[in-house]
């Protein structure tokens, strides 16, 4: 009986240490050299998968509220726009974290990076 609560007192401590890893915290610098202009495998193979994910969408009349056209008319494939969220895994200051990261891909490559709070 207490070799059973003894193995499962480990199996327990084991599994929360792999479910409570600590995630890595990266400078700013290191996280544009890691992933800026890098494809979506990369990040997450880094990061894993993100806390949220959207996808862009041109709003419909968008050509008349900015005042010139929209659509390239040479061009019909469309580019896949789509926006990932990570939070607290970049460095603002000395004891602080960035609260928001956002990745925008453009046809799965990361083309932006932006950090907020």
């Amino acid at each position: 009986m207490k070799l059973k609560f003894l193995l499962i007192t480990l199996i327990t401590v084991f599994m929360s240490s792999i479910t409570y890893a600590e995630k890595k915290i990266y400078t700013e610098d290191e996280f544009l050299t890691i992933f800026n202009g890098k494809p979506k495998a990369r990040v997450v193979k880094y990061l894993g998968e993100p806390d949220k994910k959207e996808i862009a969408v041109k709003p419909k009349g968008a050509s008349k509220t900015i005042g010139r056209p929209t659509d390239n008319k040479d061009n019909k494939k469309k580019d896949k726009v789509d926006m990932w969220y990570y939070s607290n895994i970049v460095k603002s200051g000395k004891d602080t974290t960035w609260k928001s990261i956002e990745f925008t891909f453009i046809n799965d490559r990361c083309m932006n990076i932006a950090f907020s709070n």
